[in-house]
C-alpha cells in the first residue's frame, strides 16, 4: 500500500521541481485542447446552422470547413505536443539517469511517468476544456459579427465536443507516454 502512494507523490514532486519545463508543456496541452474544443463546439453548435443559411448548401460548407480546420488543428496539436514532450524529456535525462543510478528499476521509473502523464492529462485536458468553454461564445460572437449575421443568444456547452477533446487528447498523451517509456527502456544509466 505504501508503494502505491510512493509513485504519485514522487511524480508530483518531480513536476514541481521541474516546473520551468512542465509549465510550457501544460500550457501547450491547455491551449491546443481549448482551440480544439472551440472548433468542435462550433461544428456541433446548433447556432452555426445560421452561419450560411441564405446560401445553397451553406451549412454543409461551414461544417466541412470547420471539420477540415479540426483535422489541421489535430495535426498541429500532435506536432506541438510531441515536440514539447521531446524538449521536456531531453531536459529530464539527468534526473531519470540519477533515479536509475540510485537503484530504481526502469519499471519504477515507468510508474512515475505514468502518474506524471495522468496529472498532465487531468490538468491539461481539464484546463483546456475550461478555457475552451469560456472562449467558445466569444469566438462564436466574433464569427457571427464578421459575417454580419444576427447573433443568437444563449450559452451552450457541447457534450459531443467535450467527448472528442477528451478522447483525442487522452490518446495523444498516451502516445507521448509510450514514446517516453520507450526512450527510458532504451536508455543506459551510464550515459
Amino acid at each position: 500500500m505504501r508503494k502505491l502512494s510512493f509513485y504519485p507523490r514522487l511524480a508530483a514532486r518531480s513536476m514541481r521541481s521541474n516546473r520551468r519545463f512542465y509549465v510550457p508543456y501544460l500550457l501547450t496541452v491547455i491551449g491546443t485542447a481549448a482551440a480544439f474544443y472551440i472548433m468542435a463546439a462550433i461544428v456541433a453548435d446548433p447556432g452555426s446552422k445560421e452561419l450560411a443559411s441564405g446560401t445553397a448548401n451553406g451549412q454543409v460548407y461551414v461544417s466541412m470547413f470547420m471539420t477540415i480546420g479540426q483535422f489541421v488543428l489535430a495535426l498541429f496539436s500532435c506536432i506541438f505536443l510531441l515536440y514539447t514532450n521531446s524538449f521536456l524529456m531531453k531536459r529530464r535525462q539527468k534526473e531519470l539517469g540519477l533515479y536509475s543510478v540510485l537503484g530504481m528499476s526502469k519499471l519504477n521509473i515507468a510508474g512515475i511517468m505514468v502518474f506524471e502523464s495522468l496529472y498532465i492529462g487531468v490538468i491539461g485536458i481539464g484546463g483546456g476544456l475550461a478555457v475552451g468553454i469560456l472562449l467558445h461564445k466569444l469566438v462564436s460572437l466574433l464569427l457571427f459579427r464578421l459575417m454580419r449575421l444576427p447573433v443568437p443568444f444563449g450559452f451552450s456547452v457541447q457534450p459531443m465536443a467535450i467527448l472528442v477533446v477528451v478522447l483525442f487528447f487522452a490518446a495523444l498523451i498516451l502516445l507521448t507516454l509510450i514514446t517516453n517509456l520507450a526512450r527510458v527502456g532504451l536508455s543506459k544509466p551510464v550515459e
